[in-house]
């Protein structure tokens, strides 16, 4: 006779009790019903903006609670008289079987609503958006994070915040950023989340608040989809204000995971980084970004120079800060432009001006850890110390990796314009003008670029979107203005001319205007005394002059004008994106050109110059 396996015998005797006693079935509709409840939570906190902690408990509890459960269902069993303890029943009165069918039923229901739940999540969270042809999926606006703080100047820290979320999304390579300028008009406005998005061209929407009062700090930040108003993440963070970095970090790399971007979890993390373990000092580059972003839209001055005080004090406290001191090269590099050279506008000397942005940008190069984002500094310098070549293959390789960085794509536009590469400049051209056509302030450098590289049939293009779209829009109406002059088009022009008049655009603005209508015209004696204006306006910016004489018809007269006013080679520079700016007048330039093999082409002077009438022109100008 074989032997009895007693531990055999033991271990089926306490499976079968535990069958019998309901303890499975218990279990399994434990853990069905308590994620369901975690699910139900989740929806309900966010709706009530409840701090993490309360989802975090109730996960706690659901799961101090399972062991407790099983332990009840083992020592307790249900009656006809109600709960009595498994050995005061007797087993011929023992309803566990009809009370296990009951749990099944139960464990049944659960799963079909945890089933439903998984497939509605599945196809709201991973299904693309069907947004129409002409919306990417993975494209997003983040709207200024609302200041719900008591005290109105931290009005700057809302503004930061928002702005620093901004540019680390823009640093993934396959999601499309709208820019700062397009979200921020939006600022103070009720308007529908899905207006928003289609008037942007993304399929997504970011918002949020901050709270900051003392010692404590409280973002939320929710992700919408725009085509049903779905939220596809939200989170509310309460911190102490020195987790500011963490909390602007953890928001970015959520929603590049919300959005099931391409980028890998080490290489996105890299990407997101604040740049910076200072509170302080991320703090005062938070102020400096919220103060650029204010001046670009009021044009107030005295604002460049409070940000570049608060970029400065950033690098103070934090030497390694490369993206501060990138925001201090930005500012000494607007301060070297041929315009604030000479002006009220720039109290210090050109070679002040030049030494203080190579410190800047230098220490930038240095300090910056991402090799890709080290690229753009590098193409930037390249640009200003005239090494034109060597900038558009830097600023090439830099967006191969952040192909959605629009500022980027400008400064290879703009490089790409000193040689009048039409054709280089098509390569980059299509994308720029899908993602930049709600941006005023991105169309406006657009359009200058697109047609003093030479594709005047693309700027006619975009010029005429603009003004349909942007009719009362002075910056833009002005370069379409010479965009539709330049192509000829000089009634349509005169319409535009006519508008910004009416504006309230300052008078003294539009000379220009006015003397390039003049002349498309054939009014001679009208444009030099438009010239004449001008030039006594501007008299200490010669670009105007420049300017002036070239649409006069004199591009001899224009050119010895900057003869005459001993520039320097960095300063001449400036000019090489005019089409008609003939730079063999300055050997030295030329010779730099020629070592970078630039062979650059150029015209006699804009076609709407006076030169059809150059003996009235000459006769005028004695």
């Amino acid at each position: 006779m074989p032997a009895v396996n007693r531990e055999s015998v033991t271990l089926q005797n306490l499976i079968g009790e535990l069958k019998r006693r309901n303890v499975v079935r218990v279990g399994l509709a434990y853990i069905v019903l308590g994620w369901v409840a975690l699910q139900v939570g989740d929806v309900l906190f966010d709706m009530f903006e409840a701090p993490p902690w309360v989802g975090k408990t109730l996960a706690g509890v659901l799961l101090l609670g399972f062991p407790f459960a099983l332990i009840i269902a083992w020592a307790f069993e249900m009656t006809p008289e109600g709960v009595k303890r498994t050995e005061e029943v007797d087993r011929s009165d023992s309803i566990t079987h009809s009370s296990g069918k009951k749990l099944n039923y139960v464990i049944i229901m659960a799963l079909v609503v945890a089933l439903g739940y998984f497939v509605w999540e599945r196809q709201h969270l991973v299904a693309p958006a069907e947004t129409g042809d002409e919306v990417v999926d993975k494209s997003i606006a983040v709207l200024p994070f609302v200041n719900m703080s008591s005290n109105e100047e931290q009005e700057w820290f809302a503004d930061g915040l928002t702005e620093e979320i901004l540019n680390s999304l823009a640093r993934t390579p396959d999601l499309l950023v709208a820019s700062r300028t397009s979200s921020f008009q939006y600022k103070g406005q009720s308007t529908d989340i899905s207006d928003i998005a289609e008037e942007l061209g993304v399929a997504h929407i970011l918002e949020g608040s901050v709270r900051r009062g003392g010692n404590r700090l409280r973002v939320t930040a929710q992700l919408i989809r725009a085509s049903d108003g779905f939220h596809l993440w939200s989170e509310t963070f309460d911190r102490e204000p020195k987790d500011v970095i963490e909390i602007q970090e953890n928001v970015a790399i959520e929603i590049a995971n919300a959005l099931k971007t391409a980028m890998d979890p080490e290489a996105l993390k890299k990407m997101v980084s604040a740049g910076t373990a200072s509170v302080a000092a991320y703090e005062a580059y938070l102020e400096a970004l919220a103060l650029e972003g204010q001046t670009g839209e009021s044009g107030v001055v005295e604002g460049w120079d409070l940000a570049l005080a608060a970029h400065t004090r950033a690098v103070e406290i934090d030497p390694g800060f490369a993206l501060a001191h990138w925001g201090r090269a930005l500012y000494w590099e607007g301060q070297l432009n041929i315009s604030t050279i000479g002006s009220e506008l720039s109290p210090y000397s050109p070679e002040e001006d030049l030494v203080n942005y190579l410190e800047a940008i230098d220490a930038a190069i240095a300090t910056e850890d991402n090799a890709a984002l080290a690229l753009k500094f590098k193409a930037n310098k390249a640009s200003n110390e005239l090494r034109i070549a060597d900038a558009i293959e830097l600023y090439s390789a830099y967006l191969d990796e952040y192909p959605n960085d629009f500022e980027a794509q400008q400064m290879l536009i703009g490089a790409i314009a000193n040689t009048r590469d039409a054709e280089a400049a098509r390569e980059r051209l299509r994308r720029m003008v899908d993602f930049s056509r709600d941006d005023p302030l991105q169309l406006n450098a657009l359009i200058n670029n697109v047609l003093f590289v030479g594709l005047v049939d693309d700027a006619v293009a975009i010029a005429r979107d603009v003004i349909q779209r942007y009719p009362q829009h002075a910056f833009l109406l002005y370069q379409s203005h010479r965009v539709l002059l330049w192509a000829g088009h000089t009634e349509e022009a005169a319409e535009i001319a006519k508008t910004l008049r009416s504006s309230g655009f300052p008078e003294e603005n539009i000379k220009l205007v006015l003397l390039r209508q003049a002349c498309a015209e054939g009014d001679i004696a009208r444009a030099q005394e438009l010239l004449d204006d001008a030039i006594e306006i501007y008299r200490r910016d010669p670009s105007v002059h420049y300017i002036g004489l070239q649409i006069m018809g004199r591009p001899d007269d224009a050119h010895q004008l900057l003869v005459d006013s001993d520039l320097r080679n960095r300063e001449l520079a400036g000019f090489l994106n005019y089409p008609y700016f003939n730079h063999t007048y300055f050997p030295e330039l030329t010779a730099i050109l020629e070592r970078q093999f630039v062979d650059r082409p150029f015209i006699d002077g804009p076609p709407y110059a006076c030169k059809a009438n150059s003996e009235l022109v000459e006769e005028v100008s004695q």
